[in-house]
Order: structure tokens, then sequence, then C-alpha cells
């Protein structure tokens, strides 16, 4: 009867932690299953929200060191790869909480292209491209 009792508890443990853990992983961002960066990078850069060139100038706001990531999702961490704040960068796109850019003031002479997070970076006023016109639909044609 003992042994009964003890089994059942048991069964009904684990049921409940499975239980648990399959909501959780819906909710989680390191869910159950890895995340493709170099094709989510691909479909981000594409879907996100354009920024245009004549906003793209971006200052990095905050404490401490800001990382970069290949895709738009935090399991994407380029290792070693951050700026510091008051540096400048240039943004192309938000998705997701974070934004595409490229900082051109890496040591190595070469430019950085990652996804940083969005709440980290306020527009600057300089763009890399003077303003366009706004062309309206009966204009167009």
């Amino acid at each position: 009867m003992k042994l009964d009792m003890t089994v059942n508890w048991i069964v009904k443990r684990s049921t409940l932690i499975g239980v648990a853990i399959f909501a959780l992983a819906g909710h989680c961002p390191l869910a159950l299953s890895a995340v493709d960066c170099e094709k989510l990078n691909a479909s981000t850069s594409q879907e996100g929200d354009f920024i245009t060139g004549d906003r793209a100038g971006r200052v990095i706001v905050g404490h401490g060191r800001l990382q970069f990531y290949s895709a738009p999702d935090y399991s994407c961490k380029m290792q070693g790869v951050y700026i510091l704040p008051s540096e400048q960068v240039d943004a192309y796109s938000n998705y997701n909480g974070f934004t595409r850019v490229i900082y051109l003031g890496a040591k190595k002479g070469e430019p950085t292209i990652g996804w940083v997070r969005k709440n980290r970076l306020r527009a600057n006023g300089v763009g890399i491209a003077p303003p366009q016109p706004v062309i309206k639909p009966e204009d167009a044609e």
C-alpha cells in the first residue's frame, strides 16, 4: 500500500513538471528548439521595419557594453563583439526589439554589421543620405 502511494506521488509530480516545462517552452526565449541564426538574419533583414538613410544615425546609450548578435535573437550572440556607450552606428532596420546596425569605428578597420538591442539606441539626427522627398500616390504616375 505504501509503495503504491509513493509511485502515485512520483507519477503525479513528474506529470506536473512535464506540463510546466511544456507550458513554459512557448514563453521562454531559450525554448527547446535551436535557432538557425543565419536563416533568421536573412529573413528578418528583409522583413524588419526599414530605417531610411537620412534617419539612420544612432548613438549607444545606457551603461556597459552593448552585445552584437548575428540575428535578432538572444541565442545568436557574436562572442566578443560589442560596442560601448556614446559610440555611433548607422541603423538599417528594426525587428522584434533589435536593430540591425553597422559600426564603422572598429579597431580592426573593418565594419561590424549585426543586431543590437533597440532600447540601447537613440537617434542622433545624422543620416548617411540626404532626406528623401515624399512622393504621394497621385504624383507617382
